[in-house]
């Protein structure tokens, strides 16, 4: 490490207070998706005025990308039905460096956070306590937005001998069955790099690939009735059957991708105590391996997960085997999303760039692999078809937790890292 990169470094670590007060500011702001499902339901868009004015600050060019209303049709992927986005715009800004004529560095992350139900404190109120900040959307996202910001603002400090572009993409709607759309609108109004970093993840590692995730929806049917229960088939006893299905099927595909999760994450049914429920319904998260994605491009020209779907539903057939009411009432299986997965060689130079840079930050090699969950790295791999790393400081497991929390030093050590990789990707030799 040179004499100049180290001023750089010190140069963000000369603004660790303000990364640690921007973001408090930024986690204060509610940006809970509006499909957060309880009580906290609300918008992005208070805490994308706030970015956008920090941007402005920075001396970007800083624009609004709208989401159309057909992005899942446009990205080619299945996405959520009747999402609606008016008022939550992505917010871009772009740096030109010395000619501009040099490497084009896209940083992306979201702004929406899950919902605050369950939380033991308050989400809005970020309060630091032993060397952790905490609050909803400290880890995911909100603390490696601010991240980014720092990064940049200490390399724009001395700028000389830097040429290119730095593109910060500040998106809605990756939470919450969103399916990556501001993302994915983004990409297909041209925000592009030559790199693409999304500053989204846990501290520690390196994302150079994420599994596909598809989300299904089981409707069960049962008969209606007076809770004394004449004639009526309880629909909720019908749906513990169903899970049972969904149970055994998870185990199976763990025996083979045990880094692919299956999470039943809704199970309702009923109305009141004296009616039998006639309906339940579940909703399912089933992580997919990229190999299925490989299988489909292969032989459908679809890179998605359509026949890992299509296994899971068959797993479903055998239940009128064990119970006949599934004959005459089969469970109607629809699906919400299907996100594909992505990979990208580690060998590529500007990989290399990312990874070399991490290694130096925390002083020895860093895990590098495949994230189980999904990211909007996927979008920026697969619909710029340019290299991409998942690249956060999230506290590991904090993320929509109850407790959610996010570590100053993490943070900190990650704007250094994305300083460090900035400049050395945009200096010309």
């Amino acid at each position: 490490m040179d004499g100049l990169e180290q001023e750089v470094l010190a140069r963000v670590e000369a603004r660790r207070a303000v990364q640690v007060a921007w973001t408090r500011e930024l986690v204060a702001i509610p940006t809970v998706n509006p499909y957060a499902g309880d009580a906290s339901a609300g918008s992005e868009k208070a805490g994308q005025e706030w970015i956008a004015g920090r941007l402005t600050q920075l001396g970007a060019q800083v624009r609004r990308v709208p989401v159309p209303a057909d992005v899942y049709a446009r990205g080619g992927i299945i996405g959520p039905a009747d999402r609606c986005w008016d008022g939550r715009d992505n917010v871009v800004a772009e740096w030109v460096l010395g000619d501009g004529q040099g490497p084009v560095v896209l940083l992306n992350d979201h702004m929406d956070t899950v919902g605050t139900a369950g939380m033991g404190f308050d989400p809005f109120d970020p309060v630091v306590e032993d060397g952790c900040l905490f609050g909803r959307g400290s880890s995911d996202s909100k603390g490696n937005l601010v991240m980014g910001l720092v990064a940049v603002d200490a390399l724009l400090a001395n700028p000389t001998g830097l040429h290119g572009r730095v593109v910060y993409a500040s998106v809605v709607d990756e939470e919450c069955n969103g399916s990556g759309a501001g993302t994915l609108a983004c990409c297909l109004a041209g925000v592009t790099g030559t790199l693409a970093i999304c500053l989204d993840g846990a501290h520690g590692q390196v994302d150079i690939g994420c599994n596909g995730v598809a989300t299904a929806r089981l409707r069960v049917q049962g008969r209606a009735g007076h809770g004394s229960g004449q004639g009526a088939v309880s629909a909720l006893d019908k749906a513990i059957q169903v899970k049972t299905a969904v149970d055994h099927f998870a185990r199976e595909h763990a025996e083979v991708y045990p880094d692919c999760a299956v999470n039943i994450g809704v199970f309702r049914a009923g109305t009141l105590p004296a009616i039998v429920p006639g309906e339940a319904e579940l909703q399912v998260n089933l992580n997919y391996d990229i190999q299925d994605a490989y299988q489909a491009e292969e032989q459908s020209g679809a890179w998605d997960g359509r026949f890992f779907r299509t296994r899971f539903q068959r797993s479903l057939a055998a239940l009128p085997a064990a119970d006949e009411w599934f004959g005459a009432h089969p469970v109607e299986v629809s699906w919400v999303k299907d996100l594909y997965p992505f990979w990208c060689d580690p060998h590529q130079p500007a990989i290399q760039t990312v990874l070399g840079a991490v290694a130096e930050i925390r002083g020895g090699p860093v895990p590098c692999g495949v994230n189980p969950a999904w990211l909007d790295a996927a979008h920026l791999a697969r619909q710029l078809r340019v290299p991409t790393v998942a690249l956060g400081a999230g506290a590991a497991g904090a993320a929509h937790g109850a407790g959610e929390y996010a570590v100053i030093d993490d943070l900190a050590a990650g704007a250094r890292t994305v300083a460090l990789v900035l400049h050395r990707l945009l200096r010309r030799a």
